[in-house]
């Protein structure tokens, strides 16, 4: 690695930390000026993607960009079961479309298995449905 690569990386580093830094700064305004709590997991998704954008060794980039987007997946199936969880209790009964939709959200992070499970249950339903 000559000088001007190193220098670079450096300069790489030192731009990550800023936006960084700008991000928390902004996540903490939004904190003290909204009620609702900031979604760590994204803020954390985002800090990841700023250390993906600058990191030098292109290897290390592809690992943190898959890492990133499995992170993003499994925080968006989090997120989903966790608004049918509360629909579900406020409905105080667990209905036919309710776990038609639970089956839904969770395709994307099981296992290949299970997916098709899945899959064959929600082609059952939909059969049965016609």
């Amino acid at each position: 690695m000559n000088k001007y690569e190193k220098l670079e990386t450096i300069t790489n580093g030192i731009n990550a930390a800023h936006k960084i830094r700008t991000l928390q700064n902004s996540a903490v305004n939004e904190r003290a000026s909204d009620s609702n709590n900031i979604d760590q997991v994204e803020l954390f998704s985002q800090m990841l993607g700023i250390i993906a954008q600058y990191s030098p060794n292109t290897e290390r980039k592809g690992v943190l960009n898959e890492n990133l987007n499995k992170t993003r997946m499994y925080s968006e199936v989090y997120k989903g079961l966790k608004h049918e969880i509360r629909d579900i209790k406020s409905n105080n009964r667990v209905g036919k479309k309710d776990i038609i939709k639970t089956l839904h959200i969770l395709q994307p992070v099981v296992n290949r298995r299970n997916q098709t499970i899945i899959e064959k249950l929600l082609k059952i339903q939909e059969i049965l449905d016609s």
